[in-house]
């Protein structure tokens, strides 16, 4: 990717979209895109933080590996989105890993390169700030969810969330296998599965594979 294609996306990213022009190219030059093959790891738990991410294309899996092996999916990025600005603040090491669960382009954002707009606009100052914000609000709201509703109520939340988020609310796609899904929503996949097909038994939606038809919303958010 040239320096006029990454200046480009970056310019469109939300973050800096009020930046100048010069402002911009400073912040290209800075700028790696990297493409990341399908399975593979784009930092692990431990790594230092070398700069931020945004992703371009393809998904990013945020999670972790408990002592005894089992996986816990923190998040799933999606194109637009970006990752790792906590870190890079803090100046510490990664606590999660990211692994591509698609074919994906990110840019990695130089940690020399962003200390040194944010010392130069306190725009970048307060937007950065209102994703990592954003992002913090997201994992209160995800902790409360796991905490205070049974899996039937998480899953329902989840499907009507996307929904929300898809240009055609009555047809979504989810973006990530079961077993990755389950392990974000901290569902047993069994019970995930058997959940699915309580939903579809009901008449609230259709399943076919990854593609979800919502057939009744009303019926979906009040089932219990």
């Amino acid at each position: 990717m040239d320096k006029q294609f990454i200046s480009n996306r970056l310019s469109e990213f939300y973050m800096f979209s009020e930046l100048q022009p010069s402002q911009i190219t400073q912040l290209a030059s800075g700028t790696k895109a990297i493409e990341v093959p399908r399975g593979t790891m784009l930092f692990n738990r431990g790594d230092r933080a070398h700069g931020f991410y945004l992703l371009l294309e393809g998904q990013i899996k945020l999670g972790v590996i408990s002592p005894q092996g089992d996986e816990k999916v923190i998040g799933l990025i999606q194109p637009g989105q970006s990752f790792g600005e906590a870190v890079l603040f803090l100046e510490r090491s990664f606590p999660i890993y990211a692994q591509a669960t698609l074919e994906s382009k990110v840019l990695l954002i130089t940690r020399d390169a962003i200390f040194d707009i944010l010392d130069n606009d306190v725009t970048v100052v307060r937007r950065m700030l209102a994703g990592i914000s954003a992002r913090n609000r997201q994992l209160v709201n995800d902790i409360e969810s796991i905490s205070l509703q049974n899996s039937t109520q998480r899953l329902i939340g989840y499907l009507l969330q996307i929904s929300a988020e898809s240009p055609n609310p009555s047809h979504v796609q989810l973006p990530a296998n079961k077993l990755t899904i389950a392990s974000m929503l901290n569902i047993a996949p069994e019970t995930f599965s058997r959940v699915m097909l309580r939903l579809n038994n009901a008449g609230l939606i259709d399943v076919n594979g990854k593609d979800i038809v919502i057939t009744n919303v009303a019926g979906l958010r009040n089932f219990e």
